[in-house]
């Protein structure tokens, strides 16, 4: 399933996330555009801001019906992330925002998704989730040291901030561009 030469239009490649709303996407695009603006490489869409959960690659268009019903089922209490910094990974060339810590319940819904993907034939990453926000890819020189977040305008509360969604990753030219394919509220 995850052989790239196999995509086609009954395979789209696919991943489950923590989905932010509008507003907190907001939030986001404010709290780390000057950062974002001092890094030399391909800024990602507002629009496309999120946090992986399980990342599932290309899948066969017969199972996402049942990807949304494991969607639905994924119940679990609203997920707040609180960035605090931004980092540079060298290996994918990126810059991202990380949470000041790893929330819970987070792990627990990652861990109750993959045990309903999994039987489905899907291969679940052998690396922990480790939550962060990409911010800009492809970055073509290290970003200076003492990148910071900004303080950013208040965050709504958090069963206002981040859904749960599958999402399809649709490439074009311009780049990837996240469609959400159905999204749930977390936390009832």
């Amino acid at each position: 399933m995850n052989d790239p030469g196999a995509r086609g239009p009954d395979t789209p490649r696919l991943f489950f996330a923590l989905w932010p709303s509008d507003r907190e996407r907001g939030a986001l695009a404010i709290a780390t555009g000057a950062a974002v603006a001092q890094v030399d490489g391909q800024a990602v869409p507002v629009g496309n801001l999120h946090v992986t959960l399980a990342f599932l690659g290309l899948v066969p268009g017969e199972t996402i019906a049942r990807l949304i019903e494991i969607g639905g089922q994924a119940d679990g209490a609203p997920i707040g992330l609180e960035f605090e910094r931004l980092e540079y990974w060298s290996r994918p060339k990126v810059l991202v925002a990380i949470p000041t810590c790893t929330p819970v319940e987070g792990v627990e819904l990652v861990e109750r998704l993959w045990q309903r993907i999994e039987p489905l034939g899907i291969e679940r990453e052998k690396r922990p989730w480790h939550p962060h926000l990409t911010l800009v890819r492809r970055v073509r020189h290290p970003p200076p040291e003492g990148l910071r977040i900004s303080a950013g305008p208040p965050s709504p509360p958090a069963a206002d901030r981040y859904g749960l969604a599958l999402v399809e990753s649709i490439t074009h030219a311009s780049g990837a561009r996240y469609k959400p394919i159905a999204e749930w509220r977390l936390g009832g």
